[in-house]
């Protein structure tokens, strides 16, 4: 689910242009692919708008918001610090450091303080809690200081986004002040980023991090030139922030069920294994969001005697390779659905079934007969052995069922979940995944996925009333075999 909201305040900006940031603010929603739009009116004073804001973001989903000038931030930004804590990092694309107190502003205006609030010395009805830390800060494109904004950056040891950590959970700010050129704002600034730049910055930091918030503003429509130019990138910068999330949770899916071959050549991670047919374990994942050439993939498929295998994954991120795939008559194939939930959500729905009398075999010596035992097929072992993230079977008693747990950076993958035949419909599985669930929540991971076929009404079913929902799709591309 993504939502948009429009927060048209311009009270805090000072700029003769400011009440056209109101027209901007419609005009950036408009701009914005989502499921949702919300219009949050603006309050007689910033803490009442605020206040407004704070109650119209959604509970779950990706939010887009936009501006109006850039104080529209505080409430998105506070709420990802409520939600992530010191894992949220904060990447603020802007010409201006908007790192003054009230006390060292020279102008008095809040879109100048917007930072300093965020990290706790601002005007004392806006204040979040928690507070943002400094080395949970970084700028990008800030050229245009005041004398007590320098200083602070220097004292605090603020830098850029290299500084950003490897497990960080990022939330993107975009003043289209720090644009070069770009003469619909409030204070244009020589010397910006190119929108190639920009977009540039965002991809690396889209591909590195999971983005759980994008904010746009300060539009004060001027020019008709820079209404084109948002037109196409506005809907970038969603595409790569929204889909970030879809991208970190395939990387570590990559991880938690590793190919016996896997190489990247071309934009691809092309992957083998003999002895296994699972898709996943023999197919070709595109690593880029671009669609990369296809002649490594036939080439690499082909050398092996076998048709190429294309995950086609996120579904969403990759239109332009599937429609290139289907014009070269790959079959579409597989179609899968990967869902989410928290821990905790897991837990309070399964909690009605009481004791689990589910085991955690760590022993990976006993998981081949476990797996013998409840499916009748040990076939997944040689991938099984390869995980290297932390790993715990669930085993429910007697061989009732299990499912594997992988737990990577905060978040864990749930695969090879199976009840035995003669155990099904007595909530065997309800009850391996709220043992899964404690475990991953012991251990510091909060998020779950798993991937389940789009057609499997009944797992479906089960996992929708754990609370899990969908957070994207694939699909499979298969070569038509040669002759």
């Amino acid at each position: 689910m993504r939502t948009v909201v429009e927060v048209p305040q311009w009270q805090g900006s000072l700029s003769p242009t400011a009440p056209r940031l109101v027209e901007g603010a419609a005009r950036l929603a408009a701009m914005v692919p989502a499921d949702a739009h919300v219009r949050v009116e603006t309050g007689a004073t910033l803490a009442e708008t605020a206040a407004r804001v704070r109650r119209a973001l959604p509970a779950a989903g990706f939010t887009v918001t936009v501006g109006g000038d850039c104080g529209v931030e505080l409430e998105p930004v506070a709420a990802a610090l409520r939600r992530h804590g010191d894992r949220l990092h904060v990447v603020w694309f802007d010409a201006h450091g908007d790192l003054n107190s009230p006390e060292s502003s020279p102008s008095g205006a809040f879109h100048g303080m917007i930072v300093r609030t965020l990290l706790g010395e601002g005007p004392p009805d806006l204040v979040p809690s928690p507070t943002l830390r400094p080395d949970r800060l970084a700028l990008v494109g800030t050229r245009a200081l005041d004398p007590a904004e320098a200083d602070y950056i220097r004292l605090a040891d603020i830098g850029g986004p290299a500084r950003v950590a490897d497990d960080a959970l990022v939330y993107v700010h975009v003043d289209l002040d720090v644009l070069d050129g770009f003469a619909s704002v409030g204070y244009p600034e020589p010397d910006g980023l190119s929108p190639e730049a920009l977009i540039a910055a965002v991809a690396d930091l889209a591909a590195r991090h999971e983005i759980v918030g994008l904010g746009i503003t300060e539009y004060a429509p001027s020019d008709p030139a820079d209404e084109d130019l948002l037109k196409w990138m506005v809907p970038e910068l969603v595409r790569l922030c929204a889909g970030s999330r879809a991208r970190q949770i395939e990387r570590r899916a990559v991880a938690a069920w590793p190919a016996g071959h896997a190489e990247e050549r071309d934009g691809w991670l092309l992957r083998h294994t003999p002895g296994v047919h699972r898709k996943r374990s023999n197919s070709a994942l595109p690593l880029v969001t671009a669609s990369p050439p296809l002649a490594a993939v036939e080439t690499f498929y082909a050398d092996r005697c076998l048709p190429a295998i294309v995950q086609v994954s996120p579904a969403e991120q990759h239109t332009e390779l599937d429609a290139a795939l289907a014009a070269r008559g790959y079959a579409k194939t597989g179609e899968t659905l990967v869902m989410t939930a928290d821990a905790e959500t897991v837990l309070t729905a399964a909690a009605k079934n009481g004791d689990s009398g589910v085991e955690r075999v760590f022993d990976r010596d006993r998981w081949a007969a476990l797996f013998e035992a409840v499916t009748g097929d040990a076939g997944s072992m040689p991938v099984i052995g390869r995980i290297e993230p932390e790993t715990v079977l669930l085993v429910a008693g007697n061989g009732a069922g299990l499912g594997l747990a992988v737990m990577d950076d905060g978040w864990t993958g749930v695969f090879c979940m199976a009840t035995h035949p003669g155990r099904r419909r007595e909530g065997v599985a309800r009850a391996v995944m709220a043992e899964l669930a404690r475990w991953s929540q012991e251990r510091g991971a909060p998020c779950l996925y798993l991937q389940v076929e789009e057609d499997n009404h009944p797992a479906r079913a089960l996992y929708e009333g754990l609370g899990f929902t969908t957070s994207h799709r694939y699909h499979y591309r298969r070569e038509h075999p040669r002759e």
